[in-house]
Formats: C-alpha cells, sequence, structure tokens
C-alpha cells in the first residue's frame, strides 16, 4: 500500500480536559470502533484548542476517527448511559454520530489536491 503525508487540522478541542488527541487512519475493516484494526494511529498531547500536525495516509479510500482521549483508557468512555460518548470525538467528510457511531461509508474520504484535511472534535 502507498502512502502520502496529509496536513491535518484539529479544530474545537476543548484541551483544558487534559488527555490525549489521537487520531485513527481506517480503511472499512473495523471502522470506527475497533482501534486495534486501524491502519495508522498518532497521539497527541491536547494542549490547545486548535492542532496542526502531519499523518499518512493511504492512497486508496479512507476514513479517520479522531478521539480526545482525556483518561487515556485508550477507548472511548460513555456517560452514565453507558451508550452516549463522554469523551470528544470527529471523523472525516463531517460524518457525525447519530444513534451509534457513523458508518465507513459517511465517514470515507480520498486526500484532497491540497493534502489538507480539517475535522472538528464534537463533545457531549
Amino acid at each position: 500500500m502507498e502512502w502520502t503525508k496529509a496536513s491535518l487540522s484539529i479544530n474545537e478541542i476543548e484541551h483544558k480536559r487534559g488527555g490525549k488527541i489521537c487520531v485513527y487512519v481506517f480503511l472499512e475493516d473495523g471502522f470506527p470502533v475497533k482501534h486495534d484494526k486501524s491502519l495508522k494511529k498518532f497521539c497527541y498531547d491536547a494542549t490547545q484548542n486548535t492542532m496542526q500536525t502531519e499523518i499518512q495516509v493511504p492512497n486508496i479510500p479512507f476514513a479517520i476517527k479522531i478521539h480526545h482521549d482525556e483518561d487515556a483508557s485508550g477507548t472511548v468512555t460513555k456517560d452514565w448511559t453507558g451508550f452516549i460518548p463522554a469523551e470528544g470525538l470527529g471523523f472525516s467528510s463531517g460524518a457525525e454520530l447519530g444513534f451509534g457511531p457513523p458508518s465507513f461509508g459517511d465517514a470515507v474520504m480520498t486526500l484532497p489536491a491540497d493534502g489538507k484535511i480539517i475535522i472538528d472534535l464534537i463533545y457531549p
């Protein structure tokens, strides 16, 4: 598989919550729940409300999940319902949570010609 550099902008980070911002690059298998099936994983300290970084993405359609892992558990912490995420999440192509996580089809993308990807985090 061939890889390309992408410039990723992550916005709306509630950095005062602490923890890590983890970026997962997926093909369809495992998206977005099975982090161990992601092709690449990049984690950064949550220190500011906007972040710019370079990541590697495949030259075939892919999807990105960004997780603000406040408690460094490696999984998305849920609220008291056990269903609704308590931590920030963001997905490529503007995909959003509905009654569960978005599908790969909702989040799939190819790298734009300018090499730039912008994803906003959403918090409960």
